[in-house]
């Protein structure tokens, strides 16, 4: 492909390599699994299995060793190309993964043991194939700043109650990563975080996922009843109703790992047309396919090409290719929301053209894309899914790129 994304380093060439493997072993039950709304377990396994699902632990843990976002990014291009749904679900594991490997090393170089020693022995775990992280965050009526779910204090830790909903891959869990509402000591509401056991009591993994698109993709209700998570579990992750900036700038990367995904949804829905308008007699003979074709190739072009600066923007600015941070970067607020201006570009940017190259490739597939068991449907109803999650949703990236482009603070009332 033209302009096709790549990996920059040797262990995210790897990583890409078994992306590429699984993609193709993964897209043979893809539309098996979306007809029947199951979940295909067996691909967790599977990765698992492989090391793909450690990529993003160290070496030493028993992982791929894999830093860069970039690289990391190119990999969830080629997985969606296969099976969006699976894809969604890795996406969630692998972010919270190179978050977890970045807790690590930075609590090296800031001597905090507490947390190095939380982080090292999650890592371990993923390492060995014995742990797959999935979030439950989503609820109606709540964003990134809020959470109806409330955690309240009880000895030694704190009891959640609440519901969640799109709890992508919640079937192939070991863990789930959960915001949460509480009041400080202080009498402060704040937000707060945990990565914490499915098998423990008061989770409920509703198994009601019924979704337009990306019907394998396990996205379940999920409902806490007085669930218990340790202090040593339990994070303040900022003021509630605002944006946490530095959280945020370091989820960017989840952003545009979502948005990478919805790429090769649309890169295999033009291959799909291409090569049904070159089998159609006198099909590539019609000067409105070759045009349709060519608006394809450069949005292909241009989203390929965003993804892969803000990538590495990210990857410059954090340093992700060293063991331990090798110098002071800027924490304010004001280079955050910057950084979450970037992603926002770039996700409204992909999410937003993957919908349109998957639509001309309807129209130039024909009436066999409206066939509910073709792929070409399956893609066309996955690919609707990208402009409405968060972070950032269309109208909210739009809204704060243009409140940081002005200059303006996102959390000003």
């Amino acid at each position: 492909m033209d302009f096709e994304l790549k990996a920059l380093t040797e262990d995210g060439k790897k990583m890409v390599d078994l992306a590429e493997q699984h993609s193709a072993d993964f897209a043979v039950k893809a539309l098996e699994h979306d007809r029947n709304g199951t979940f295909p377990i067996e691909n967790f396994n599977a990765m698992k299995k492989s090391g793909f699902a450690a990529a993003g632990v160290p070496k030493e843990f028993g992982g791929l060793g894999v830093t860069s976002v970039h690289d990391c990014i190119v990999a969830l291009n080629r997985l969606g190309r296969g099976d969006g749904s699976t894809s969604l679900a890795y996406i969630m594991h692998l972010s919270r993964t190179l978050g977890t490997a970045r807790a690590y090393r930075t609590s090296i170089a800031s001597g905090d043991e507490v947390r190095q020693k939380r982080s090292e022995d999650m890592l371990k775990k993923i390492g060995a194939g014995e742990l797959f992280i999935t979030v439950a965050n989503s609820e109606p009526g709540a964003d990134v700043r809020t959470s109806k779910t409330l955690a309240t204090k009880t000895e030694g830790g704190w009891l959640f109650n609440g519901s969640k909903t799109f709890a992508t891959g919640s079937p192939a869990a070991d863990v789930l990563a959960i915001r949460t509402r509480f009041v400080n000591d202080a009498g402060e509401e704040r937000m707060g975080a945990t990565i914490a056991p499915v098998d423990r009591p008061g989770v409920e993994i509703k198994n009601n996922w019924d979704g337009l698109g990306m019907r394998a993709s396990g996205s379940h209700d999920v409902v806490f009843t007085d669930y218990f998570v340790s202090d040593e579990e339990f994070d303040d992750i900022g003021i509630y109703g605002k944006f946490n900036a530095q959280f945020l700038a370091v989820g960017t990367a989840s952003s545009m790992g979502l948005s990478s995904i919805f790429l090769g949804i649309a890169e295999t829905a033009h291959e799909l047309a291409l090569s049904a308008i070159k089998r159609r007699e006198r099909g590539i003979d019609y000067p409105m396919n070759q045009v349709t074709i060519a608006e394809n190739e450069i949005d292909l072009a241009a989203a390929r090409g965003i993804l892969s600066r803000g990538a590495q923007y990210y990857d410059e600015f954090y340093q992700t290719g060293a063991d331990v941070p090798v110098g002071m970067i800027d924490n304010s607020n004001e280079m955050a929301f910057k950084i979450i201006k970037n992603g926002a570009c770039t996700k409204k940017f992909v999410m937003e053209t993957a919908a349109n190259i998957v639509d001309r490739a309807v129209t130039l597939y024909g009436g066999g894309a409206y066939v509910a068991n073709s792929l070409m449907a399956k893609l066309y109803r996955d690919v609707r899914a990208g402009q409405f999650m968060q972070p950032w949703a269309r109208n909210q990236a739009i809204e704060l790129i243009g409140k940081v482009s002005l200059g303006l603070d996102p959390n000003a009332d």
